[in-house]
C-alpha cells in the first residue's frame, strides 16, 4: 500500500458545506480535541501542541472510556491487542509443545523484552482500526478524522493482513484468480463474525477463538453432501479432506525470518530484491535470508480436534532456530516440538482449481491421487519426508507429524 504524504496523514479537509470538525463527526466533536489529545485550547500553535498525544487510544482505558467501557475492558486482552498466538508459538518452541501464551513470561528475558519492543508494535490500537490506517501500513486518516464503527477493509483489514490474506483474496499472485468471495463483493466481516474485541486470553491461537467462520455456515451441509466428491472426501468421512485441499490455489510461504537488531538502522535491516522465479521475493533481514514464494502443499492434520480433516493445506512459516539471535537469543531450545509447516486457511477459494478441474474428462482424483500417469505431478502437491529432508534438513524432526508418507490411503500407489 502506497504511503500517504506526511501532510495527507493528518490534514482534516473540509468539503462541501462542512465548516468545522463537527460537520465531519458530530458525536466526537462534542468531546473536543484536547479531551483526547491533550494540549491547550485556544492558544498559539506552539503552546497548543505542548503535551499532545498523537494516538490517544494507546491509553484506551483513560481515553475511550466511559463511552466504550465494555469494549475497552475486553479489548485490552483481545487477539489484536495482545498477539497471544505469537506468544504461544515462541513459548512452544522455547519451552515445549505443551505450553502456550500463559507460559510466555517464563521464556528468556531476551525473548520477552524483544517481543514487547518489536512484535507488540505491530498490533493495533482502537484508532488504527476505526480512524486511520495502522502504523504498520504507514498510517494516515482514512476519511478525515471520522470515526468508523466498521473498519475499512482495504485500509485496515488488508493493510495489516497483507502478504498472505490480501495477496490471496485479491488474486495478486501470478496465475491465481481472486477469491470467489472477493469477486462476489463480500467483505471480511461477512464471514468473520467473531467478536474482534473479545477477551482472547483463554485462546492459545487465533484458531482457538470461538465463532470462527466455517464453510458450512453458508454452504449448507444438506446441499454439499449431494455432491459425490463431497461425500467421498468430507472431513469426518472417507479420507477426510479439509475444504482448502480441493478449493484453494497456491499461496505465499515464507522461509528464514530473523528479528530486527535493536541497535541497527532500519534501512539496513530491510532490503528487498526480486529473485528469478516469478512471484518469488528475497528479503534480507538481520543477516538472514527471508524468502517469500508461492507453493501449495497438502499435509497431515496432527490436531484433528482443532482443525477438520485428516489432510489439510499447510504453509511454511518464516522461523528458524536462530530467528531471535538479533535479540541476543541464539537458539530456540524446543524448536523441534512444533512443526514449521503449519495448518493454513488460504483466502483464495475457487470452485475449480488445479485439484478440481475435470476439463477433458476424468475425475478430480486424477489431479490428486498418486496413481498412474499423474503420479509425479500429484506427488508435488503433498508434503513428503523427502521434501523436508532435501529442502529443510534442519526441520526434519519438527515436521514428522505433518509429512504424509505413512498417512496416505492404502489403495494409493506409494512413492
Amino acid at each position: 500500500m502506497v504511503p500517504l504524504e506526511p501532510w495527507e496523514k493528518v490534514f482534516i479537509k473540509l468539503v462541501g458545506r462542512q465548516k468545522s470538525y463537527a460537520d465531519i463527526d458530530e458525536v466526537h466533536a462534542l468531546i473536543g480535541c484536547v479531551t483526547c489529545h491533550g494540549g491547550k485550547e485556544p492558544a498559539e500553535f506552539a503552546a497548543a501542541h505542548v503535551g499532545v498525544v498523537k494516538d490517544p487510544s494507546i491509553m484506551a482505558e483513560s481515553n475511550c472510556n466511559p463511552c466504550h467501557k465494555e469494549i475497552v475492558a475486553t479489548n485490552s486482552n483481545s487477539m489484536h491487542s495482545k498477539a497471544w498466538g505469537e506468544q504461544t508459538t515462541i513459548a512452544q518452541r522455547e519451552l515445549g509443545a505443551d505450553k502456550d501464551h500463559n507460559n510466555f513470561s517464563q521464556c528468556a528475558i531476551e525473548l520477552t523484552e524483544g517481543f514487547s519492543r518489536e512484535c507488540a508494535s505491530c498490533h493495533t490500537t482502537c484508532g488504527q482500526c476505526h480512524i486511520s490506517r495502522p502504523n504498520s501500513a504507514a498510517g494516515g486518516f482514512i476519511n478525515n478524522h471520522q470515526f468508523k464503527k466498521t473498519p475499512d477493509q482495504t485500509n485496515n483489514c488488508l493493510a495489516c493482513h497483507g502478504s498472505r490474506i490480501a495477496t490471496d483474496f485479491e488474486g495478486l499472485l501470478k496465475g491465481n484468480k481472486p477469491d470467489v468471495h472477493h469477486t462476489k463483493y463480500m467483505k471480511c466481516w461477512d464471514c468473520h463474525k467473531e467478536d474482534m474485541h473479545a477477551d482472547a486470553s483463554g485462546s492459545a491461537t487465533r484458531y482457538h477463538l470461538p465463532d470462527l467462520p466455517k464453510c458450512i455456515d453458508c454452504h449448507l451441509l444438506a446441499d454439499l453432501v449431494t455432491n459425490d466428491y463431497h461425500t467421498e472426501h468430507w472431513p469426518d468421512k472417507g479420507e477426510g479432506l479439509s475444504c482448502f485441499v480441493c478449493h484453494s490455489q497456491p499461496y505465499n510461504n515464507c522461509n528464514s525470518c530473523h528479528t530486527k537488531d535493536p541497535s541497527g538502522d532500519l534501512s539496513e535491516w530491510w532490503q528487498t530484491g526480486y529473485a528469478e522465479s516469478p512471484g518469488e521475493t528475497d528479503v534480507h533481514i538481520g543477516g538472514g535470508n527471508y524468502r517469500e514464494y508461492p507453493d501449495f502443499k497438502i499435509g497431515y492434520n496432527y490436531d484433528q480436534e482443532l482443525h477438520d480433516g485428516k489432510f489439510i493445506v499447510v504453509r511454511h512459516i518464516p522461523v528458524v532456530r536462530d530467528s531471535y539471535s538479533p535479540w541476543g537469543h541464539d537458539q530456540l531450545a524446543k524448536y523441534d516440538e512444533r512443526p514449521t509447516w503449519e495448518y493454513s486457511s488460504p483466502h483464495n477459494i475457487q470452485r475449480f482449481t488445479a485439484q478440481t478441474d475435470t476439463t477433458g474428462g476424468g475425475s478430480c482424483g486424477k489431479n490428486c491421487h498418486v496413481l498412474g500417469d499423474s503420479t509425479q505431478v500429484n506427488m508435488d502437491r503433498y508434503l513428503w519426508q523427502s521434501n523436508v529432508d532435501l529442502d529443510y534438513p534442519d526441520e526434519i524432526e519438527a515436521n514428522k507429524p505433518v509429512v504424509v508418507d505413512d498417512k496416505v490411503p492404502s489403495y494409493w500407489q506409494k512413492p
